[in-house]
């Protein structure tokens, strides 16, 4: 249930009161007395206040509206402010009190636009369907047949190891008979024997 704001002149009377009003007003309305650079805003807010440092000597307030001289730019001027031009007060306190049918049209909130999808019918629906399938199979068809790709998977088997070729020793070239000394370390094969004794097995001459 939305209540009713109180009369204007009643509540600019109760706010000056308590202090200072700031009052909103369209200009263009008709009957509005005000500089010429303000008339064609689509808002306006003047101060209007019974404890000025410089006081408001012909302030009048009554049912046809508000006549006072206020300062512009430092200098005074004689405003003509009706009722019907005044939409909202603003009190010192933050108090406000609002009009809505005054609201000049630039101050009324606009909905947001809905968005909707236009509507689809059933036979819209199951056409798209069958565009959807028939394009599903042209592409298989025509499409080159590819390869199945096989994850590499870790094998849990131990690794062969590569067979290993035994590498032939080769004979080791005969010795000749000299007349060397029985100590002397020549190479010989393990089956020969010099001087009475065998050569170690781990004695070899590679060439």
């Amino acid at each position: 249930m939305s209540v009713e704001p109180p009369p204007k002149k009643e509540q600019l009377q109760k706010l000056l009161e308590r202090g200072n009003v700031f009052l909103h007003l369209d200009p263009r309305v008709e009957g509005v007395v005000v500089p010429t650079w303000h008339a064609q805003k689509p808002q306006l807010v003047l101060q209007l206040g019974l404890h000025f440092a410089v006081p408001i000597p012909d302030l009048k307030i009554d049912d046809r509206g508000v006549r006072c001289t206020l300062s512009f730019n430092r200098s005074p001027f004689f405003c003509d402010l009706p009722w019907t031009a005044v939409y909202a007060m603003v009190a010192e306190d933050g108090q406000v009190t609002v009009w809505p049918t005054e609201l000049p049209p630039e101050l009324v909130p606009q909905p947001a636009p809905v968005r909707r999808a236009p509507p689809t019918s059933r036979s819209t629906r199951g056409r798209s369907a069958d565009a959807a399938e028939s394009t599903t199979e042209t592409s298989d068809s025509t499409a080159a047949p590819q390869r199945p790709r096989i994850a590499a998977v870790p094998s849990t088997r131990a690794p062969r190891l590569a067979p290993v070729t035994p590498i032939k020793p080769t004979p080791a070239p005969a010795v000749e008979e000299s007349d060397s000394p029985a100590d002397d370390p020549s190479p010989s094969t393990p089956g020969d024997r010099k001087g009475g004794r065998e050569r170690p097995a781990w004695l070899r001459v590679v060439k």
